[in-house]
């Protein structure tokens, strides 16, 4: 709701301020008072094009700001998206200057022009000549407004198809996923295989490597590795030049005994001498088993080095240390099973989304005909509504379309998009002469015909368009009589879940305004002003008698304006 408007230096306005009311509120005055520019400044807040020409004569700036209530969670999202801190009001400055620089800010952050345009979108809907505010004319807003009619059903549709078109878009990464695999996989599957072979072949053993390079060392070393054995044998058993060592030890020990039984302390020295005596002889025996060993075979040695110099070039060439080739080999076997388990798992995907296409569209055809049958019955209401605004030969139509999309599904003949609400895209046309083609209602001529048709739409959809403010212009134009009074109870209803800004020349419109503003000019300083008044009922009854008898205002013209007045506040009070 548009709560507080602030004009400066904006054609003949120097400076203005208009408290706007809940409910309906009519803007009159003659013709030329700048109720236009009043109208034109809300639209220059909302994001319009503006020209240094509407700085008033002798200013160096204009300046409109527009201090709104705002309800609309998509005004709010877009808030948060421009960072601007969420608050009870939302106030909106625009500043034009004479070198043709734009200063916009909401909050007092300054934003970038374009934000004006997004968050005004959805908190004012303009219906004058010239502007394009109206977020009925955005066709995708349609499909919203009819799925909104049909409430809960609609609603319980679209939940579930959102549900299936999320796994549906899931299950196409996956099986995206996999046939990349598939194709990756195909071209390693002959080197992995050859790899396979290769790895197998070779017959790897954990640690075989360090083996053999033990076994090279005594091979290679082996003659000296003898000597050494058998001289080391030799001096235990044989001696050399001397008794052996053996030998020595076992008359050490004789001789110790012999005097054992007069020394007691000598036993511990015998034992130990003793037990070097038996780990020698050990030792003995363990160098026979060495020296029986080793047996020069210089087949052997080759053997030896030809394995190892195989698994030296089967590490270069994988990078890898023998115990990692052996792992390896078992990657492999374990890639080539899951390449050969690739298509079977493909398949399962595959038949899972056929399965869920076939679930996505049962639902999407049910509210496919849904829509239709909720859009059938809004164009029979519209039709209606614009009878009553003597517009009979105007034609309203919802148009059903579908977007070709080789990628998308089969209906109907053809391959049409879809997405997480059906496949449906509507779009409301409109006819506003017999014989003429529909057309969406964007393309209508601007003007009071529009506006008329504007307030039809809006008085049928009135439950679920959550635009909070309208603003209409020139609605009157044409009519009289009857069909204003007509319009006006329009204005008056639409009125009741919403604000309405009417700019009227009728006296029939301006009797049912919740407030009544007065636009008029007047001259100050030489300077020719435009100034607004709220007015009370009898300033009231002073206008409306003016829109009825012009210049010459009589007694019964004054009578007349005051009963209008009193049967529209009847006429509210009972409806």
């Amino acid at each position: 709701m548009l709560l507080k408007l602030n004009v400066k230096n904006l054609a003949l306005i120097e400076d203005i301020s208009i408290d706007f009311k809940p409910g309906l509120n009519v803007l009159t005055g003659e013709t030329g008072a700048g109720k236009s520019i009043l109208i034109d400044s809300i639209g220059l807040i909302l994001g319009d094009r503006a020209s240094t020409e509407l700085i008033r004569t002798g200013a160096e700036n204009a300046y409109i700001e527009a201090v709104f209530d705002v309800r609309s969670e998509e005004a709010k999202n877009i808030i948060r998206e421009y960072g601007i801190d969420e608050e009870e009001t939302l106030i909106i400055t625009r500043e034009i200057t004479l070198q043709g620089k734009n200063f916009c800010r909401i909050n007092g952050k300054l934003v970038p022009l374009s934000a004006l345009k997004n968050i005004g979108r959805y908190m004012v809907d303009i219906f004058a000549q010239h502007q394009t505010y109206q977020l009925l004319f955005d066709s995708e807003y349609h499909l919203k407004i009819l799925d909104e009619l049909g409430e809960k059903k609609v609603e319980t549709l679209k939940k579930e198809l959102k549900i299936i078109f999320e796994k549906i878009k899931e299950i196409n990464r996956e099986i995206k996923t996999l046939l990349k695999e598939k194709s990756e996989a195909e071209k390693l599957r002959d080197r992995l295989s050859f790899e396979k072979e290769e790895l197998e072949n070779a017959f790897l053993s954990p640690e075989e490597d360090k083996i053999l390079e033990e076994e090279r060392e005594i091979l290679v070393n082996s003659e000296k590795i003898m000597k050494s054995l058998i001289l080391a044998e030799s001096l235990l058993y044989e001696g050399n030049d001397s008794l052996p060592v053996l030998e020595l030890l076992d008359k050490i020990i004789d001789a110790l005994e012999g005097i054992s039984t007069y020394f007691k302390d000598i036993d511990r020295t015998l034992n130990t001498i003793k037990e070097s005596y038996y780990s020698l002889q050990e030792a003995a025996s363990d160098l026979r088993k060495f020296i029986n060993r080793i047996d020069f075979n210089p087949e052997r040695l080759d053997r030896v080095f030809d394995r190892l110099s195989f698994l030296e070039r089967l590490k270069k060439k994988y990078g890898m240390s023998l115990n990692e080739l052996i792992k390896y080999k078992d990657e492999i076997n374990k890639k080539l099973e899951d390449i050969l388990n690739l298509d079977e798992k493909i398949e399962i995907k595959n038949s899972e989304y056929r399965s869920l296409m076939e679930r996505y569209m049962d639902n999407a055809i049910k509210l496919h005909n849904l829509r239709k049958e909720i859009a059938e019955k809004l164009e029979k209401k519209i039709l209606k509504e614009l009878e009553e605004l003597a517009m009979k030969g105007v034609q309203f139509s919802v148009d059903f379309k579908f977007k070709d999309d080789m990628e998308g599904i089969y209906f109907e003949g053809q391959k049409i998009a879809y997405g997480e609400d059906g496949f449906d895209f509507v779009e409301f046309l409109i006819s506003t002469n017999t014989g003429e083609p529909l057309k969406p209602l964007s393309k209508i001529a601007s003007g009071g015909e529009s506006s008329r048709i504007m307030l039809a739409i809006k008085n049928i959809i009135a439950d679920v368009d959550k635009i909070p403010c309208l603003i209409f212009d020139e609605i009157d134009t044409g009519i009289g009589g009857r069909t204003a009074q007509i319009v006006g109870e329009k204005l008056y209803k639409v009125a009741k879940n919403r604000q309405v800004l009417c700019v009227t020349h009728s006296p029939q419109i301006a009797c049912l305004g919740d407030a009544h503003f007065q636009i008029k000019k007047i001259v100050k300083d030489n300077k020719t002003i435009t100034v607004v008044e709220e007015l009370t009922f009898e300033k009231r009854v002073e206008e409306v008698a003016r829109m009825l008898g012009g210049t010459q205002i009589t007694s019964n013209t004054i009578q007349y304006a005051r009963e209008m007045l009193t049967m529209a506040q009847r006429f509210k009070e009972s409806n």
